[in-house]
C-alpha cells in the first residue's frame, strides 16, 4: 500500500481527498511526524499497549526534554494527586467561579454603557446587548482569574512577579500542528532557559520560599486554594516541592489554554445558530421556573440540550488525538508499516466530519444528533473523543 505524501502548505480539500485515497494513512513531506492515521485505525491507535505504541515516550521527548525519567514519572504521579484534589473540591469552588464570571460580565457591561453614553449612542436605550470585541481574550482573562483563585488564592495577584510568571507560562503555545512538529522534536545541544521555564521557577519559589503564605495569611480563601491543600497534606501524601515546578504549572496551563478556545467556540456556535440558542434559552427558563434562580449542581443533569450543544462544539474543536511513537515494527491492517521509532498521530478532522460516524450533515452544527447517537458529554466514546482514548484502552471503541 502506497502512502500519499502532502506538502505542509497543501489545502484542506486536497488533504481530505488524499486521506481517503491512502486508506486513511498519510504523511506530510519533510515533517518529523511520520504518519497520520484516520478513522479506520482508531481502535488500533487507542488500543495498542504503551509498550508497543507509546504516548509517554513521545511526551517526554516533545514537552519534557529537561526532566529526567524519574522526575517525569514523579510529575505524572503528582498530576494524579492534583486532579483528585481539584475534583474533590469542585463543589466548593463553584461560588467563587460564579462570582468571577458575574464580576467580569458586570465590568464589560459597564464599559459598554460608558462608551455609548460618551458617544450619545441610542443603542443603550433600544438594545439589550453587551459588545465583546475579542471573545477569545475575554474568556482567557476569566479563566486566568478562576485558576489563580482556585490554585494560589486571590491574594496572589497582589504580587506583580506572580502575575508576570503566569503570563510567561501561558504565552507558551500549545500546538500539535505540522509547522510545530520539527521545533518540538528538535533536541538542543545546549539547555536554553525559556520564558516558560522562568515562569515555572517563579511559581515554585513563590510557594516554597514563603511568598504565598505571606500574601494569603489574612485571606479568606487561604485554606481552600489548591496550594494550601497540597502544603497541608505534603508530608502525608509524600508530595515533593517539585510539584510546584512541574505538575501544578502544567495543570494551571491546561486549565486555561485547553479550555479557552473551546469555550469561545461554543458561544460563537450558539450565537450563529439562533434555533439552537432559543432551545438552550427555553431549557434554562424551564429549569429556573421549576427550581428557582439559584442553579445547583444537581440541576446540571437536567440540562440535556446544553450537554448536546457543548458536545457538538467539541466535535468540531478537536484536531488530533494524542501523538505516539512506535517501539517496534507495527503493520496496519491495510499493510502499511509503522517502523520502530516512527511517530504517529490520529487525525480527528475527517473522523469528526464523517457521515459514517455522525450521521447526516456531519459538517453542520446539529446538537440533536447526540440524542440519537447516545453521546454523553462526560464519557469517552466513539462519538466523543474530547477526553482522548489512549488511556482508556479499546473497550470504549467496541461498545
Amino acid at each position: 500500500m502506497k502512502n500519499y505524501e502532502l506538502s505542509t502548505d497543501s489545502n484542506l480539500l486536497e488533504y481530505l481527498d488524499y486521506f481517503k485515497k491512502a486508506e486513511y494513512v498519510s504523511k506530510y513531506t519533510d515533517s518529523k511526524l511520520d504518519f497520520i492515521l484516520g478513522k479506520s485505525h482508531l481502535q488500533l491507535f487507542a488500543g495498542l499497549p504503551e509498550e508497543t505504541l507509546s504516548k509517554l515516550k513521545l511526551e517526554k521527548k516533545v514537552f519534557h526534554k529537561k526532566l529526567s525519567s524519574k522526575e517525569y514519572f514523579e510529575a505524572i504521579k503528582m498530576d494524579f494527586i492534583i486532579r483528585s484534589i481539584v475534583n474533590a473540591n469542585s463543589l466548593k469552588s463553584l461560588p467563587d467561579i460564579e462570582y468571577i464570571i458575574n464580576s467580569n460580565l458586570t465590568e464589560v457591561n459597564n464599559h459598554f454603557l460608558e462608551n455609548n453614553l460618551l458617544t450619545n449612542s441610542p443603542q443603550i436605550i433600544t438594545l439589550d446587548i453587551v459588545f465583546i470585541e475579542n471573545v477569545f481574550e475575554y474568556f482567557h482573562d476569566i479563566l486566568v482569574d478562576i485558576v489563580i483563585r482556585q490554585y494560589y488564592g486571590g491574594a496572589a495577584k497582589r504580587d506583580p512577579g506572580f502575575c508576570n510568571a503566569v503570563d510567561l507560562l501561558l504565552n507558551q503555545p500549545l500546538s500539535f500542528g505540522e509547522k510545530d512538529m520539527n521545533r518540538l522534536l528538535t533536541f538542543r545541544l545546549f539547555k536554553i532557559k525559556t520564558n516558560y521555564d522562568r515562569g515555572r521557577e517563579y511559581l515554585r519559589d513563590f510557594v516554597v520560599k514563603g511568598k504565598f503564605q505571606e500574601l494569603n495569611k489574612d485571606s479568606l480563601d487561604e485554606n481552600e486554594c489548591l496550594v494550601s491543600l497540597l502544603l497541608r497534606n505534603q508530608e502525608e501524601l509524600e508530595i515533593s516541592n517539585d510539584i510546584f515546578y512541574t505538575s501544578l504549572p502544567n495543570h494551571l496551563y491546561l486549565s486555561v489554554i485547553a479550555i479557552v478556545g473551546r469555550l469561545a467556540n461554543f458561544f460563537i456556535d450558539i450565537s450563529l445558530n439562533r434555533v439552537v440558542f432559543k432551545k438552550l434559552e427555553n431549557e434554562q427558563r424551564a429549569i429556573i421556573a421549576k427550581y428557582g434562580n439559584v442553579i445547583k449542581t444537581n440541576h446540571l443533569d437536567k440540562m440535556v440540550y446544553l450537554d448536546a450543544a457543548i458536545t457538538e462544539t467539541l466535535r468540531f474543536s478537536i484536531n488530533t488525538i494524542s501523538m505516539k511513537q512506535s517501539l517496534c515494527d507495527i503493520y496496519l491492517p491495510n499493510g502499511v508499516l509503522l517502523p520502530k521509532g516512527s511517530f504517529a498521530k490520529f487525525n480527528a478532522i475527517t473522523y469528526s466530519r464523517s457521515s459514517d460516524i455522525f450521521l447526516n450533515h456531519p459538517h453542520d452544527y446539529i446538537p440533536e444528533r447526540h440524542f440519537i447517537l447516545g453521546t454523553k458529554l462526560n464519557k469517552a466514546s466513539k462519538t466523543n473523543l474530547i477526553w482522548g482514548l489512549g488511556r482508556f484502552g479499546s473497550k470504549y471503541l467496541v461498545e
